[in-house]
C-alpha cells in the first residue's frame, strides 16, 4: 500500500550526529526510538523508508555500523504531530568481527538501553524469512526488564509471495510469544503509516 500523503507527512528529517560511546552523545531532549536488529537485516533501509527520504547510508557490508547514529524526524500522522529522534544501533551477530569487537558493540547497545532516560521504544527488526533467535529474544527480554516498549517489525516483507505472508507473521509472532496482529512489517511499496501510528501512541 502506498502512503496517503494526506495522512502521513514528514516535515523534517536529518542526521544529527554519531556517538561511539554514551559519553559522546550530545545533549538533546526529544524522545528516542532505538532501531535494533541483526547485521544486514535492513536497518538503514528501514530508517530511510519511515523518514520518506535517504538519510542513512545503505551498505552491502554487514557490520558497517559501529556507533549510535542519531536522526531527528518531525512530521504528522493522521493529524497527530510528532517529533522524535531515531537512533540507529550497531547490528549484532556479525561473525566476521572479532569476539572483542562484538562484545564491545553489544555492551554499547545494552548500556544505551539501560541508561538513556530518553529511550521510549525499541523497534526490533526481524528478517521476515527467519524466526527470532537468542539475540532477538534477549533484546525483547531486556526491553521488558527496563520497561521499554518493544515493537517487532518484519523487514523485506515485499520479497514474500502473497500466500507466504500470513505464515511468516504467525511464525515470527509465535517466536516472540506475541499475537500475529502485534507484528508489523516493512518493504518496498509498503506504507510506514501503521508503524508511525504505533510509535506515536508510545512516545
Amino acid at each position: 500500500m502506498v502512503a496517503d500523503p494526506r495522512t502521513l507527512k514528514i516535515r523534517r528529517a536529518e542526521f544529527l550526529f554519531g556517538a561511539p560511546s554514551l559519553a559522546t552523545i550530545r545533549k538533546q531532549t526529544l524522545p528516542e526510538i532505538a532501531i535494533v536488529g541483526r547485521s544486514n537485516v535492513g536497518k538503514s533501509t528501514f530508517i530511510n523508508r519511515i523518514a520518506g527520504r535517504k538519510l542513512a547510508r545503505v551498505s552491502g557490508n554487514p557490520g558497517s555500523t559501529r556507533e549510535l547514529n542519531f536522526y531527528q524526524i518531525e512530521g504528522e500522522c493522521r493529524d497527530t504531530p510528532f517529533a522524535v529522534t531515531l537512533v540507529d544501533m550497531p547490528g549484532f551477530g556479525f561473525a566476521k568481527l572479532s569476539k572483542e569487537q562484538r562484545e564491545e558493540i553489544a555492551m554499547l547497545s545494552v548500556d544505551y538501553l539501560r541508561e538513556r532516560s530518553q529511550v521510549r521504544a525499541v523497534v526490533l527488526l526481524n528478517d521476515c524469512r527467519r524466526e527470532p533467535q537468542a539475540d532477538e529474544l534477549s533484546i525483547q527480554g531486556l526491553c521488558a526488564s527496563e520497561g521499554i516498549s518493544c515493537l517487532i517489525v518484519l523487514t523485506k516483507f515485499d520479497t514474500l509471495r502473497q500466500n507466504e505472508k500470513p505464515k511468516a507473521l504467525k511464525s515470527v509472532a509465535a517466536g516472540y510469544n506475541l499475537e500475529k496482529d502485534d507484528i508489523l512489517y516493512t518493504g518496498e511499496g509498503i506504507s510506514p503509516e501503521a508503524i508511525w501510528e504505533r510509535l506515536i501512541a508510545i512516545v
